[in-house]
């Protein structure tokens, strides 16, 4: 049997909920000058800082797909190292190896 998502859970719990949330996404994903790769970079590394490993993997992948390297990828999760610490840089980068193979 499939595992199922948190979100999935979530979003057959409370279906309108879910698609305002998918609806604000799409509107401030859409809003500033960012390109695709610097956002997901962004996001990979407040993820990360946030402790997410299933977001932090999504998000690598979904920056790779966007044109970033591995290394830019890596770089972002470096970044976190001040502000959050050892423990989640190091946690990051562990979370993302996989993807990025």
């Amino acid at each position: 049997m499939a595992e199922v998502s948190p979100f999935e859970v979530f979003a057959a719990s409370f279906p309108e909920v879910t698609e305002a949330y998918r609806s604000m996404k799409r509107a401030y994903g859409t809003a500033g000058p960012l390109d695709e790769k610097t956002k997901q970079l962004i996001q990979v590394a407040i993820i990360v800082a946030i402790g997410s490993e299933g977001g932090a993997k999504d998000h690598a992948q979904f920056a790779q797909e966007a044109g970033a390297t591995a290394d830019e990828v890596k770089q972002s999760i470096l970044l976190v190292l001040g502000p959050a610490g050892m423990s989640r840089a190091s946690a990051g980068i562990g979370w993302i190896d996989e993807v990025l193979k």
